[in-house]
């Protein structure tokens, strides 16, 4: 049996303190209830994911739970684990930033919604201008014989 952790793959970086694999997140915000202000999701390296995180906020800031299962002793217990501290702080990282990144999008879809409502429609502003040109005095004609052209 082979151990796929070798020098001999180049996948795996000797040295590098950054992950080998790519972490997609997926952050849902939701309307706070309580602590709880997003579910996410990560990918890892395109092959796996894991559904089920939550980000909190608690009083030293936002924080990061793992999927958990309740058993049936009513005791909840996460599913899933980092297993070396430095991934779990690159996980966190990647969570708490995505829940950023969420919330900016978030804001700026609102705020283009809301420039949106305060524009006024196409319809509206041609019956307004269509009484504008309605309350102006006829302009005659610059010439007797017709219109120029």
């Amino acid at each position: 049996m082979s151990n796929n952790n070798t020098a001999a793959n180049p996948t795996v970086p000797e040295t590098s303190g950054d992950l080998p694999f790519k972490l997609d997140v997926r952050v849902r915000p939701i309307a706070p209830m309580g602590n709880l202000l997003a579910y996410a999701n990560v990918t890892i390296g395109g092959c796996f994911k894991i559904d089920g995180f939550r980000i909190c906020s608690g009083e030293k800031g936002l924080y990061v739970n793992m999927p958990s299962t309740q058993d049936n002793k009513g005791n909840w217990r996460d599913v899933c684990w980092p297993v070396t501290a430095d991934f779990r702080r690159q996980l966190n990282e990647a969570l708490i930033e995505g829940y950023g990144a969420a919330i900016e999008n978030l804001q700026a879809t609102l705020e283009a919604t809301k420039g949106a409502a305060e524009k006024p429609s196409l319809t509206g502003a041609l019956k307004e201008n269509a009484g504008k040109v309605k309350s102006q005095p006829v302009k005659a004609a610059a010439a007797k014989d017709g219109p120029s052209r």
